[in-house]
C-alpha cells in the first residue's frame, strides 16, 4: 500500500485510521471543506431557561435523517438549534444521524451539535444530500476513530470536503433530483388509491359505513350535550369527535368486539438499546420502522442478546410467535401511529418498546383479519379520535388500543376476506415497487452527478 503524504498540522488527534487512509473523493465540481460551509452554533441553554413550549430532540433516524421528538422534563443544559441549521449527532454522524432543521427552534442534548450553514455557499438541502451520499458516509466511517462513544465533533468533521457547485448549479441538480422523486410520489399515490379501493371494498362486506358519513361528521362542529357518565376522556377535542365513533359502531353488519375482549394477552416490547451488528447469541429485534403497509419489513434490522428477551420463569416472554399482531403505539406521523402487521416468520425475533404485541383468541378472530381491519377507515377513524400528541409524537396507550372496536363475522367469512385481500393486494405493491425504484434512482443520480 502506498501512503499518501499528509501534513502534520492536519491532525488534531493522532487518528491512525485517518493518517493511513488513502482513498480520496473526487468531483468535477470544486471540493470545499466543511469548515468553510458550517460553523457550530454555540447557544447552550440552561435547563431552567428552556421554553415550556419547546420541541426536544429524542433521536435522528439513520436511514433518512428524520427527527423524532420527546416530551420530557429538562434536567440538563441543552444545545439550541435554529431553522435551516444542520443538526448532527456527535456519536452517530457517520451512520446518518444528522438533519436539516425545518421545524424552527429545537433543543437537543449536548450529544448533538447544531451548525449554522453558510447559505451563500450551499443550499441546506444540497448539503444534506451530499453528506448522505454512500461514498461520503463510507469515507467518514472508515476514518472515524473506533469506539462506541467516540464523538464526531467539529474538529473531526470540519476537514472533510464535499463537491460544491455554484448555487445555480445546485438548484439545477436539486430540480432533477425532485423530478425523479415526483415520479416516486405519483406511484405511491397510485398504490394508495389502489389499496384504498381494495380496503373500501373489503370494508363494505362488514360495514355500511360510507365515506360521505365520515366527512359529514368530521365537518360537524356543533357542540352537543354529552352525559357525564358516558364520557371516557374529558378532552374537548375527544368529546367533539365521539359522535364519529357512534357512526362507525352503528354501521357494523356483524357483532362487534373491543380488541381488549378479543385478546388473550398483550405485552409492550423491550426498552433495550439494540446494535446494528449481529454477534453470537444475538437475535433480530423488530422496530416501528419494520412495520410497513400492513406487513413486516425484515430489512434494516438491529439486534439484541437473546437473554434480554427471556426470563427464568418465561423463557420466551418477548420472543415472537407466528400469528402475533404488532401495533405501533407511537410515531411522529399521525397517519402512522397505530399501524400494524402480523408476524409470520418461524425465525427467532423479538420486538422493541414502541410496539405492543397482541395474541388473540383464534376461536373468535384471526390476527390476519384484525390486521386488515386496522388498515380500513373503520379503525383508522377510531385511531384518529383516540390518538394523543405530545413532544412532536402521536401516541396510543394500551387502553385506547383495547377500546378499538371491529365487526367480527364467523371464522369462514374472515378467511374469505383474508384470501380476497391477499389475492388482490399485489396490484398496490406494483406501484410501491416502482416508487422505491425511483427513490433509489434519485439518490444514485444525485451521487453520480456530484462525485466522480
Amino acid at each position: 500500500m502506498i501512503l499518501t503524504p499528509k501534513k502534520f498540522s492536519l491532525f488534531m488527534d493522532w487518528n491512525i485510521d485517518m493518517i493511513l487512509y488513502t482513498k480520496e473523493l473526487h468531483s468535477k465540481y470544486p471540493m470545499i471543506s466543511l469548515e468553510k460551509i458550517i460553523k457550530p452554533r454555540k447557544e447552550k441553554v440552561k435547563a431552567k431557561d428552556v421554553p415550556k413550549d419547546r420541541q426536544v430532540v429524542n433521536k435522528i433516524r439513520f436511514i433518512d435523517g428524520h427527527i423524532f421528538f420527546k416530551d420530557r422534563i429538562i434536567k440538563n443544559d441543552m444545545n439550541k438549534s435554529c431553522i435551516n441549521d444542520l443538526l448532527v449527532s456527535n456519536i452517530n454522524f457517520e451512520k446518518g444521524a444528522f438533519a436539516v432543521n425545518v421545524w424552527g427552534d429545537l433543543y437537543a442534548s449536548t450529544d448533538y451539535t447544531s451548525y449554522i450553514i453558510d447559505t451563500t455557499v450551499t443550499k441546506p438541502e444540497y448539503l444534506f444530500l451530499s453528506l448522505r451520499c454512500r461514498s461520503f458516509m463510507e469515507y467518514v466511517a472508515s476514518v472515524k476513530p473506533k469506539g462506541m462513544k467516540t464523538r464526531a465533533r467539529y474538529e473531526f468533521i470540519k476537514n472533510f470536503e464535499i463537491p460544491v457547485p455554484s448555487i445555480t448549479e445546485q438548484e439545477a441538480i436539486l430540480r432533477t433530483y425532485h423530478e425523479t422523486l415526483d415520479k416516486a410520489e405519483k406511484n405511491i399515490l397510485s398504490g394508495n388509491d389502489f389499496g384504498a379501493n381494495l380496503l373500501y371494498d373489503i370494508q363494505s362486506k362488514v360495514s355500511d359505513l360510507k365515506q360521505e358519513t365520515l366527512k359529514k361528521s368530521e365537518n360537524n362542529t356543533v357542540m352537543q350535550i354529552v352525559p357525564f357518565a358516558s364520557t371516557r376522556r374529558w378532552e374537548v377535542e375527544y368529546i367533539q369527535k365521539e359522535g364519529r365513533l357512534e357512526n362507525i359502531y352503528n354501521s357494523f353488519n356483524y357483532a362487534n368486539y373491543c380488541i381488549g375482549d378479543l385478546q388473550k394477552e398483550s405485552l409492550f416490547g423491550l426498552s433495550v438499546k439494540a446494535s446494528t451488528e449481529m454477534k453470537k447469541g444475538m437475535i433480530p429485534v423488530l422496530r416501528m420502522s419494520n412495520v410497513v403497509n400492513g406487513e413486516i419489513d425484515y430489512s434494516g434490522l438491529k439486534y439484541l442478546p437473546k437473554q434480554c428477551a427471556v426470563t427464568d420463569k418465561e423463557p420466551d416472554k418477548w420472543i415472537l410467535k407466528p400469528g402475533d399482531f404488532l401495533i405501533t403505539r407511537t410515531n411522529g406521523s399521525k397517519d402512522l401511529v397505530g399501524k400494524a402487521a402480523v408476524f409470520n416468520s418461524n425465525e427467532i425475533y423479538t420486538y422493541a418498546s414502541y410496539l405492543i404485541r397482541y395474541r388473540f383468541d383464534t376461536t373468535k378472530v384471526l390476527s390476519e383479519y384484525v390486521n386488515i381491519m386496522f388498515m380500513t377507515p373503520l379503525v383508522r377513524e377510531q385511531i384518529a379520535v383516540m390518538r394523543r400528541q405530545g413532544g412532536g409524537q402521536y401516541n396510543l396507550n394500551s387502553d385506547e388500543i383495547g377500546a378499538i372496536r371491529i365487526p367480527v363475522p364467523s371464522i369462514p367469512i374472515q378467511k374469505e376476506i383474508i384470501k380476497n385481500y391477499n389475492d388482490t393486494k399485489g396490484g398496490a405493491n406494483v406501484y410501491y415497487k416502482k416508487a422505491k425504484k425511483y427513490k433509489d434512482e434519485a439518490q444514485i443520480e444525485f451521487e453520480s452527478e456530484i462525485f466522480s
